[in-house]
């Protein structure tokens, strides 16, 4: 699916530029996107989901407290204070302003691949998940809106899936034991959102940051990646970074979670719980 050539005329008008539609990646995906043609290309991203139709974008609001239509410019920021020397270093993102309400970004235009996921990226992300581990951030949420206290998690998480529609029918509710820290973490973690290019690999999508407990970080990576070898090669990469965690008593609220907010795509609740076990 491509952007509707009216659109793209309006987007042009707006920004002054001859622009090239670019297809959705997938068919929730949150933005329109397109590449400005001529010298020093730029990719325009501009917002297409909003909060109350997009159960990832309405979990982000319900749970972290963050909606990116609020703060647009804000979340521009978001880069520059993510530890420095990252593997995967994030490319700049510049608000342009709101069409009609809806906000506009661009960022550098990359002709680099997109990752794929594999024993060698497997590794990277470890590393670079281990990098963003290393640093405790004061609470968690969003550090551009609201922070809370880690002693809030699990009250807040709790009214989450109490309110979520899908667990109308749960007997009981899962456990969430304090966590220990919290850290960087994108929620909506994927392969794709990296890109290798001639200079070196680059972080291209992650306009949803927040400030996240540990250990949903970590659960999100671990059903990720799904390979054995793969498994093996982000494990070393981590360890050269950061110390194991124990995930055991956090696995199944956390899990819950990700369910909740479809962070998995439209993954039944039985097969997502039966996901192997297998980090720390």
């Amino acid at each position: 699916m491509y952007p509707d050539p009216a659109l793209t005329h309006r987007v042009e008008v707006f920004t002054g530029h001859a622009l090239a539609p670019l297809p959705l990646a997938w068919g929730d995906s949150a933005n329109w996107l397109w590449r400005t043609r001529g010298e020093a290309p730029q990719l325009l991203k501009l917002a297409r989901t909003h909060p109350a139709q997009d159960p990832f974008w309405q979990g982000m609001q319900r749970l972290f407290g963050f909606d990116r239509w609020r703060c647009p410019e804000a979340v521009t920021r978001l880069a520059g204070a993510l530890p420095v020397h990252l593997p995967l270093p994030p490319l700049p993102l510049t608000y342009l302003g709101a069409l009609h309400q809806v906000p506009l970004w661009s960022l550098p235009w990359s002709d680099g691949a997109t990752a794929r996921m594999g024993a060698v990226f497997a590794e990277l992300l470890g590393s670079q998940l281990g990098c963003l581990h290393r640093e405790t951030v004061s609470g968690w949420g969003h550090p551009l809106e609201t922070v809370w206290p880690l002693s809030q998690w699990p009250r807040r998480a709790r009214d989450f899936l109490r309110h979520h529609p899908g667990c109308a029918d749960w007997q009981v509710l899962p456990d969430f034991p304090l966590p220990t820290r919290a850290v960087w973490c994108l929620p909506d973690l994927r392969a794709d959102q990296f890109l290798y290019s001639a200079t070196g690999w680059v972080w291209s999508d992650w306009e949803a940051l927040v400030w996240a407990p540990l250990e949903f970080d970590l659960c999100i990576a671990e059903l990720l990646i799904t390979a054995p070898d793969e498994r093996d090669a982000f494990l070393a990469g981590y360890r050269r970074q950061s110390p194991d965690v124990a995930l055991g008593e956090y696995r199944q609220g956390m899990r819950a979670l990700i369910w909740g907010m479809r962070l998995q795509g439209d993954v039944d609740w039985p097969a997502l719980q039966s996901h192997p076990h297998w980090l720390m």
